[in-house]
């Protein structure tokens, strides 16, 4: 708590470590959907990030989400595609 700078680090880390996961197995929904959930912990970040980079965090889960919804690929319990619009619409 209070360490912004640290917190930033740690999100990008795991972001990092998500997208190769991702990427070497992208019929892996949990890993895509752990991609849209560390994008959701940046776009989070509101006393260190600017809106425009919170903005397209947020955006950038969304749209995994939503593809993944679209596909049929993914759990109920794993739909935050709401929460990512009312983030995003909370930017504005």
């Amino acid at each position: 708590q209070g360490d912004g700078p640290g917190a930033l680090a740690a999100y990008q880390a795991g972001l990092t470590i998500r997208e190769g996961l991702a990427k070497r197995d992208p019929a892996n929904t949990q890993w895509q959907v752990d991609v849209a959930v560390s994008c959701g912990k940046l776009g989070s970040l509101n006393s260190i990030l600017l809106i425009k980079e919170r903005q397209e965090y947020l955006s950038r889960g969304l749209m995994l989400l939503t593809e993944l919804k679209q596909a049929g690929k993914m759990h109920a319990n794993q739909d935050w595609t709401d929460w990512f619009k009312n983030a995003l619409s909370s930017l504005k």
